[in-house]
Parts: C-alpha cells; sequence; structure tokens
C-alpha cells in the first residue's frame, strides 16, 4: 500500500503530541551534519516550464512547471542553507498545529552547503572542509542523477538524502510533481496543493505525468546555455544518467527508464511497481531497497518484476527500516534531539535505526550502486554483506552479475 509523507507526518505528530520533549525552542538554528562524502555541495533551486505541454491536472489551461533542486559536488567552508522555504515550512507548521507542535520547527533546519559558484578553499584548509583533488577539479565533470519523491511528498523532504548521494561526486537533482506533492512553492511565491491521488487508475495517471515530468527535465538539462547558467563551469551528461526513487517514485524511476533510454540505471527505495514496466521488465542494472521486513515475496510487483529484469541487480534490506525511513524524517528526528524521547509507535512509521546512520548508509549504498553504473568503478560493497554496514541484508535471490 502506498504511504504518503504527508500522512505519515501526522501520524506521527498525533502519537508525540503529549511528549514534552518535543516543544522544540525556534530561537536557534539546527543543522544537519555535512555529508560524509569526500565532496561538499552547492545547492541551485530552479523553475522549469514545459511550453509543448498542458498540465492536465490544472483547473485551467496552464503549461506545466516544475521546481527542481540540484545539489553538485564543491569545495568551500560550508554555511547554512535553509532546509525548506518559509512557504512550505509555515505550511508544514500548519499542518502540526492541531496537534500541540510547536510552530517554526521545520524553519529551524539547516542543510551545510557551499555558496553557489564558491571557488575551492584555501589549500592549507583542513581536510574536514573536503578539499577536491586537483584532477577532480579540473574534470568538473559529475554524473546526472534524477530523484522522484513519495506520493505526496514535495522534494525538500528528501534533500539531505540527495546532499549525501551528491557528497559522494554526483550532480542530483530532485524532482517535485506539481498536484501530486502536498505543496509546490514557485520562486513568486504562488503554489500548488496536491490532488487527491488515491485509487490504482489515478496513480496509472499520475505516474504518466511524472515520467513525462522527468524526461522533459533531461531535454531542459540537455540544452548548455540553461546547465551553464544553473551550475556555472561544470558540465553535464545528459546521455548516461541514473534516476532513483522513494515509493512511487521509485516505480517512476522504472517506468521512466523503459520509455527514456537515456537513463542507464535505477533504484526503488521500498516502492511497489506499477506500469507497463511490470510486464515489460528492464535490462538496465536496477536496485532494489526494502525496508525491514519487506523482500520479493511480500509485494506482488516485486515478485512479477524480478525476473523481468536481466541486467546486473540486487535487493537490499535495511535492518531496523520502514517505510519512512528513506525519507529524510528519522534524521530530522536525531537532529532535532527527539531519538528515544517519542513513542513506541513511532518506530513503526520511521523504523528504530539511527536516522543520522540511516541516511549514510543510504547515500553510501545508493553512491556505489552508481558508480558502478554510471562511473564505471567496481565496487564490493554491492557483492555481498559488509562488515562496515552491517544493517544491509543482501536478499537471496538470483542476481545478475553482468552490467549491462
Amino acid at each position: 500500500m502506498m504511504i504518503k509523507a504527508f500522512s505519515l507526518i501526522r501520524r506521527l505528530l498525533v502519537e508525540a503530541a503529549s511528549v514534552n520533549a518535543f516543544l522544540v525552542s525556534t530561537t536557534l538554528a539546527v543543522n544537519f551534519p555535512i555529508p560524509s562524502g569526500p565532496f561538499n555541495t552547492t545547492l541551485v533551486i530552479s523553475q522549469l516550464t514545459d511550453h509543448s505541454r498542458l498540465d492536465l491536472y490544472s483547473p485551467i489551461p496552464v503549461h506545466r512547471s516544475i521546481m527542481i533542486s540540484i545539489f553538485h559536488p564543491a569545495t568551500c567552508l560550508s554555511l547554512p542553507t535553509s532546509y525548506m522555504d518559509a512557504t512550505t515550512a509555515a505550511w508544514t507548521d500548519s499542518q502540526l498545529a492541531p496537534y500541540g507542535i510547536p510552530a517554526g520547527a521545520f524553519e529551524l533546519l539547516y542543510l551545510q552547503t557551499c555558496p553557489h559558484g564558491s571557488h575551492p578553499p584555501d589549500q592549507s584548509s583542513q581536510s574536514r572542509h573536503k578539499e577536491m583533488r586537483a584532477s577532480e577539479r579540473h574534470k568538473k565533470q559529475y554524473p546526472l542523477l534524477l530523484f522522484s519523491p513519495g506520493l505526496g511528498d514535495p522534494r525538500l523532504y528528501y534533500s539531505a538524502l540527495a546532499q549525501q548521494v551528491a557528497s559522494q561526486g554526483f550532480t542530483v537533482m530532485t524532482i517535485d510533481h506539481p498536484y501530486d506533492a502536498g505543496i509546490v512553492v514557485y520562486p513568486d511565491n504562488s503554489t500548488i496543493s496536491g490532488a487527491d491521488i488515491e485509487t490504482d487508475e489515478q496513480i496509472l495517471f499520475d505516474l504518466s505525468v511524472r515520467v513525462k515530468d522527468i524526461s522533459f527535465v533531461l531535454d531542459q538539462l540537455s540544452h548548455p546555455s540553461l546547465t551553464c547558467s544553473l551550475i556555472p563551469g561544470l558540465e553535464l551528461d545528459t546521455k548516461k544518467v541514473g534516476i532513483f526513487g522513494h515509493s512511487l517514485g521509485g516505480a517512476a524511476a522504472a517506468q521512466a527508464m523503459l520509455e527514456d533510454d537515456r537513463l542507464v540505471g535505477g533504484i526503488n527505495l521500498d516502492g511497489t511497481f506499477f506500469g507497463s514496466v511490470v510486464e515489460s521488465g528492464l535490462s538496465s542494472p536496477f536496485l532494489i531497497f526494502a525496508h525491514e521486513g519487506k523482500n520479493i515475496s511480500t509485494d506482488a510487483s516485486w515478485s512479477a518484476v524480478w525476473p523481468k529484469l536481466t541486467g546486473f541487480k540486487r535487493v537490499l534490506e535495511l535492518t531496523g527500516s520502514a517505510h519512512g525511513t528513506f525519507l529524510d524524517f528519522p534524521a530530522v528526528v536525531d537532529v532535532l534531539g527527539l531519538k528515544g524521547q517519542l513513542p513506541s509507535e513511532v518506530e513503526e512509521l520511521l523504523g528504530s535505526i539511527n536516522g543520522l546512520r540511516a541516511l549514510k548508509i543510504l547515500g553510501t549504498y545508493i553512491g556505489a550502486f552508481f558508480d558502478q553504473v554510471v562511473k564505471g568503478k567496481k565496487t564490493d560493497l554491492l557483492d555481498g554483506p559488509s562488515g562496515k554496514f552491517p544493517e544491509i541484508v543482501f536478499e537471496e535471490v538470483d542476481h545478475q552479475e553482468i552490467l549491462s
């Protein structure tokens, strides 16, 4: 069953409303840790409008307009950057107010990023500032990865995960799907609220719109003038792109790969598959990430699509995780100092694993998969269990060992 992050948050807050420890001060900023990869990142936010396509969800004829966030490797002294814009934070606050949660909790949160267009730091700086090797600076090209959120989820609910993956040496772009996401905020502060998407028929229609969004974004990023304005000095190869997504976003990743051959490898984070890909399968590399207790036999769409994935493939299970672990919210709980202070019922929603630990593990394995698929760098992380990451369990199913 598809789980909306917003519903997940509401349930979490209902359970937590009586917990005094959740009365977070609204006077201090709270920073996510600097990502664990070898690079810091820069964040760029932009709006892309598809003038060839009307938004079929809109009550009036308008072209479909998409908000994106781009995280790409950089080197600098990191500075705080708001985790989400003020309008999204205020909207989130309005949803939380009935449950006794103090206003401003999400406005407290900051990522640590490089200023846009920042230069490398002084070579005498400590390695903690993640200086690039000279050869990497001269190359200035990092493979492009696209991310599609879960049903009902704004892209901003995955910014910490996207940044973590980008710190591994990728340009990661998260995509908002208007009328699917609970809220989408545009540069002029106009907003679009989410539609009710619940039935399988509605989900299949939404999936088709998502796939068109993904291909449109790739088309736009193929124009050097746009990429130069978004990421000065960096190149994007839009003919060999990876894609990953959570929940329905994972299904969108697979379906988009089937329809757009620029997408050469993908990851489904705990999502049920929908669309023609279930019958057609894929020949390109594909990774499925499962929450604890979920596997090929517990999801009919997984068991249907698995034998039709004929390229390199893996199923990994994250011990201590739940469906909500793949959002940023377990890490939010940690950085706000709430771990261990929330009711036990919350564990079934966000998982028992430490949120920041989960963020690091997911970023590492997502990065390792795309290192192998997009960069051609072999990694033994995908060969079997690792003592460094004992939380990862390899499901014992037929695996394809040769990259396609």
